[in-house]
């Protein structure tokens, strides 16, 4: 998609969470099954930190969230249902599993390690991208 050809819109910051909600349910929870049928089902609610079972849980998040971005045309089933897309700025054009994986691991974790504010950042910038975005060199579009 070029921009001369494709008026694209950007998606801000209650599209976007509201798509995050809904991944939460419809990827989270599965997650967490398949974890807790390897390490117990009280590590989630138990007070001792469980590394083995933490990292497992965000290595298949990873691998989950990443290959749905790169083959599923930048969507999660939370992102399909807001009718949004990631693609990588500013040519508009499909992820390689290499921006993928920068914005989740990368981009996410700084965005939330200073106290949410590059996801808050969104909602104030014209073009709707978050820290993680622009580490990445990634935006939020509708899917037109």
């Amino acid at each position: 998609m070029k921009t001369e050809k494709y008026k694209v819109e950007y998606a801000g910051f209650w599209v976007r969470c509201m798509a995050q909600i809904f991944d939460i349910f419809i990827l989270g929870i599965p997650i967490i099954f398949v974890v807790s049928i390897f390490f117990g089902f009280d590590w989630l609610f138990s007070k001792s930190t469980n590394w083995s079972a933490d990292i497992s849980n965000l290595i298949l998040w990873t691998i989950i969230i990443t290959s749905l971005w790169t083959n599923w045309r930048g969507m999660t089933p939370g992102k399909k249902l807001m009718g949004i897309r990631i693609v990588s700025f500013p040519d508009y054009q499909k992820l390689s599993y290499t921006k993928s994986i920068i914005r989740y691991l990368i981009g996410y974790t700084i965005s939330g390690l200073i106290l949410g504010l590059g996801f808050i950042m969104i909602a104030f910038r014209k073009d709707k991208r978050g820290l993680h975005d622009l580490i990445a060199k990634t935006c939020v579009i509708y899917n037109k």
